[in-house]
């Protein structure tokens, strides 16, 4: 694809950078004023990943999906900032030479707008007007402006004025803003008056009572620290979405959907804090998979998952609701038994989740049957232990003893 051949088209009708891309998130094509969006340590290049560069490109599989299936005709992505850049993103599908292609259009904005929201009309207009006729043109505008909630709030917090926007996502009046403090329609994490940008997250439920979560600036609308300011909020639900992913997938095993190492290892400091005060006693159960090995390197990597998978769900099935499994990686589990009422308990315990296992093989196929087995290492707080790292060594100690035994 030749850059010269789409760049007049494109930067002489909306008069802005653009970058284009496939489903796939793949760099096909992009303007050399790109990289001004980017630090000097990265380098765009074609058939890289747009996510690389761009954070705010993560999760958009669905948005892009609404945009192919024709559910949306674009999706507009408004105030973002990075290295002190402030811009919008606009979103839409296009074809060249019989190929489909997204094509992210970046529009660079003032940082110091007094108004915002006159801002992108004025832009808007301008570059529309050679092009549309002036319904067109409106219309245009009023799109965007329903992706932009923003309204004026004086330095008790008390709203002043909101834009159609913030009425359309509460289905009321603007009557009914008016005088209120904003924090009647908009829960803050944080809010602060100064004279600068301030980043917060607003969380609100719409006309639909769907929870919303918002970025928003807030913006004096003059120099004085005291003035009214302007508060913008952008639309971040799916960004909060992702984040929540992300720290689910920072505690949790991918593979099997257990907490991984460092979740346990917070699990086991808080149950030592607490049994501190409460007295009670708890058990570190180390349980390593045997003839595992054989299992990878007969059946190969595929099979050695599906078992790990199928090891998970024997867990689940046979420890309490309250306890805690994870898995450390590999073929060596843990589970964590709380509230351990004695040692024969402790030894039910085990001898439940050995019989489970022994009567659990994974049916490979029609030819290949994997039975299971266990070898166990168990410590108990307190009498082996009363911190993480003994109570840890002691249990792996004792299960490398007993595999040595089987």
């Amino acid at each position: 694809m030749k850059t010269e051949l789409v760049l007049p088209i494109v930067c002489n009708k909306y008069n802005i950078s653009y970058i284009i891309f496939d489903e796939n998130f793949k760099i096909i094509d992009f303007t050399k004023n790109m990289q001004s969006f980017l630090d000097s340590s990265s380098i765009l290049d074609i058939d890289l990943d747009i996510r690389e560069f761009f954070w705010e490109f993560v999760g958009l599989e669905e948005e892009l999906e609404n945009i192919i299936t024709k559910e949306k005709d674009y999706f507009y992505i408004p105030l973002m900032s990075r290295n002190e850049l402030f811009y919008d993103i606009n979103l839409e599908l296009c074809k060249i030479e019989d190929n489909q292609y997204f094509i992210a259009m970046f529009s660079k904005q003032l940082n110091n707008s007094i108004s915002y929201l006159d801002s992108i009309k004025k832009i808007n207009e301008d570059n529309l007007r050679n092009h549309y006729d002036k319904s067109v043109s409106e219309n245009y505008y009023n799109l965007i402006n329903k992706k932009l909630i923003s309204f004026h709030i004086n330095n008790l917090g008390m709203i002043t004025k909101v834009n159609s926007a913030c009425i359309y996502f509460f289905g009321l009046s603007e009557d009914n803003f008016i005088g209120k403090h904003f924090s009647d329609y908009f829960l803050s994490r944080q809010i602060k008056s100064k004279n600068s940008f301030i980043d917060n997250i607003l969380r609100a439920k719409n006309k639909n009572s769907e929870e919303i979560f918002f970025h928003a600036d807030i913006i004096p609308l003059d120099n004085n620290q005291n003035s009214d300011k302007i508060v913008i909020c952008q639309d971040i639900t799916y960004l909060k979405k992702i984040e929540s992913e992300l720290e689910y997938a920072s505690n949790h095993d991918s593979l099997t959907g257990l907490a991984n190492r460092a979740n346990l290892e917070k699990n086991i400091e808080e149950l030592i804090s607490k049994c501190e005060i409460t007295k009670d006693i708890f058990a570190i159960c180390f349980i390593d998979l045997n003839k595992f090995k054989a299992i990878n390197d007969t059946l190969g990597h595929h099979a050695g998952d599906m078992f790990l998978k199928h090891i998970a769900d024997i867990l689940r099935s046979g420890v309490r609701e309250d306890d805690f499994i994870s898995r450390l990686g590999g073929d060596e589990f843990v589970v964590l038994i709380k509230n351990l009422e004695s040692l024969e308990f402790l030894d039910k315990a085990i001898s439940r989740l050995k019989t489970i296992a022994s009567k659990s093989p994974l049916y490979y196929n029609e030819k290949t049957i994997l039975e299971v087995s266990f070898s166990f290492g168990v410590s108990i707080y307190p009498y082996d232990g009363e911190d993480i790292e003994t109570l840890l060594s002691v249990a792996d100690k004792k299960m490398y003893q007993d595999k040595k035994r089987s």
